[in-house]
């Protein structure tokens, strides 16, 4: 039964992520089965089959930390529906904004943020508190949506493809949000400028609507949308 949540992803992936497993798990037959015996994946070569592995297991530990931290959903579908098209979202200079350790913002189907393809839009973002280099800051994983899409009539490749169609980024606490999304792996359908900044003009507004001014403060647990941001800790 498809569960009444499925329009937000972290609801959604357990269905397509079962559909890809038992996929996977079907013998293969015919001319693509030598193939499919190297990678496990109908028509994937082994470079972009490790490459998908690599960003899908980022992308379960991303959900879990979601799910194990409260299954906190920023919905800011309504609030980026009516800002579909439009190309210069700014907001006022703030403060370092403190976020929860982990959340999942959806801009949904309403948002219009479509990928080159005309298929694939842009669903939402999940942010994990971790440390990277050991520098502080978020790991967030944007993720999409698919018209259209029929996870019966799939393949475990398409549905491998679906699953990592993200970009993942890390906003260090010493750095701004937009620096560090300078720094994206993934898809390159979605590590694409024109649709990055798109999304990044989103993001900052939905970070400004998820801090919380009256959390304790934690300067490792922040974003900064200023233009500068501090290096080292503050006083």
């Amino acid at each position: 039964m498809t569960n009444t949540h499925d329009h937000y992803h972290p609801y959604r992936f357990p269905r397509i992520a079962q559909a890809l497993t038992d996929s996977a798990s079907r013998p293969r037959v015919g001319p693509a089965a030598n193939e499919a015996a190297v990678t496990g994946y109908e028509g994937m070569q082994s470079l972009e089959f490790n490459a998908r592995l690599y960003d899908y297991r980022l992308l379960i530990q991303a959900r879990k930390a979601w799910f194990d931290h409260g299954r906190q959903i920023v919905d800011m579908s309504a609030i980026l529906a009516p800002l579909a098209g439009a190309t210069d979202i700014s907001i006022s200079e703030l403060p370092p904004l403190r976020i929860p350790e982990a959340f999942y913002v959806h801009f949904g189907k309403e948002a219009e943020i479509y990928a080159a393809d005309g298929a694939h839009f842009v669903d939402g973002v999940y942010f994990v508190h971790s440390r990277q280099q050991d520098q502080p800051g978020y790991q967030f994983i944007i993720v999409c949506g698919c018209d259209g899409l029929s996870v019966e009539k799939l393949d475990a490749g398409e549905l491998l493809r679906i699953q990592t169609t993200i970009a993942v980024g890390f906003a260090s606490a010493t750095q701004t949000f937009r620096a560090s999304s300078e720094r994206l792996s993934g898809d390159a359908l979605v590590c694409n400028d024109d649709l990055i900044e798109a999304i990044v003009q989103r993001l900052e507004l939905s970070l400004a609507y998820t801090a919380n001014v009256g959390q304790p403060m934690d300067i490792e647990k922040e974003v900064h949308l200023a233009r500068a941001a501090p290096i080292g800790p503050r006083h």
